[in-house]
């Protein structure tokens, strides 16, 4: 037992330390339909697979949504590809007369995708099959 004990040591100290991953804010604006909305996307990104998991943010009505995709790097730019979801949101349950609809969330699901220049992301927000361009700056 006291043999196993140094190369247990040895073993330990060759594994790769975890780093912590830096977490990324980005803010800004896209119109949906006919209003102006107000953005932040907070995540962190895997450095070994570059998954993204994170949350998006309307800040104009105050709904959070869960963020995962990825950021894969590019020569000129990343591609930024993220599923949005509601998560755990209110569902609809209505019936008249034994016809109606049951188990219906109120808010959608989305696609985020475009591409990161430095400290921009230019994009879409892909809703209900619409897209409405998105540009986010980085603010952390």
């Amino acid at each position: 037992m006291k043999r196993l004990l140094p190369i247990a040591l040895l073993l330990a100290a060759c594994a790769p330390a975890v780093r912590p991953q830096p977490v990324q804010v980005w803010e800004g604006s896209a119109r949906v339909l006919l209003t102006v909305q107000q953005y932040r996307l907070t995540f962190t990104v895997n450095p070994v697979n570059y998954a993204l998991s994170g949350t998006l943010a309307n800040l104009s009505s105050g709904d959070r949504f869960e963020a995962t995709g990825t950021l894969l790097p590019g020569a000129d730019a990343a591609e930024l590809s993220v599923q949005i979801t509601p998560g755990n949101v209110p569902r609809l349950n209505a019936g008249i007369l034994g016809f109606g609809i049951s188990g219906v969330a109120l808010k959608s699901d989305a696609f985020l995708s475009g591409q990161v220049r430095g400290e921009l992301f230019d994009g879409s927000l892909r809703v209900n099959g619409i897209r409405y361009p998105l540009t986010l700056r980085r603010v952390q």
